[in-house]
């Protein structure tokens, strides 16, 4: 009986770190992936159903982002390797109200780690700038595991250049 009490109390740790990482890792480097694709959609609400690899935009069903992929990745091994079956959770899904902004006239910080087709640093010139509001939701048939975070970042139009 303590056994499994302690299986249980280790599988919720678990759990609520992965809604934590959920968010980490879509207001992490691996967005820039998705760049493009954030470029293409504007603002407006994405919803990820990292479980089953689907997207949403606006209500309507769209392409899976590259992040998505990647959290779907990270979440179906961190499952395995943690000894929780996917079946036992009931869904894991993550909101991120998007607010993208060209900007024509951005100044960056300098040693922008931007770096354009000639070698060097990108630090002005036309930028789109990003804030997301994260929001995960992982559930099982006993709990609900709730994760937010917010998240801003810049990068130059047309990066990374082809």
């Amino acid at each position: 009986m303590l056994a499994a009490l302690g299986l249980l109390k280790m599988r919720r740790k678990r759990l609520n770190h992965s809604a934590e990482t959920l968010c980490a890792m879509f207001c992490g480097w691996r967005l820039m992936n998705s760049y493009k694709e954030l470029q293409e959609l504007g603002s407006g609400m994405l919803e990820i159903d990292v479980l089953n690899l689907r997207c949403h935009f606006n209500g309507e069903p769209v392409k899976p982002l590259s992040i998505a992929h990647e959290l779907h990745a990270w979440l179906s091994q961190d499952l395995e390797q943690h000894g929780i079956s996917r079946s036992q959770v009931e869904g894991a899904t993550l909101s991120v109200e998007v607010d993208l902004a060209r900007l024509p006239n951005y100044q960056g910080a300098r040693g922008s780690f931007y770096i354009g087709k000639n070698g060097k640093p990108i630090e002005k010139g036309e930028f789109f700038r990003l804030g997301a509001k994260c929001k995960s939701l992982l559930s099982t048939d006993e709990a609900k595991y709730e994760s937010a975070r917010s998240h801003q970042e810049q990068w130059p139009v047309g990066w990374p250049e082809t």
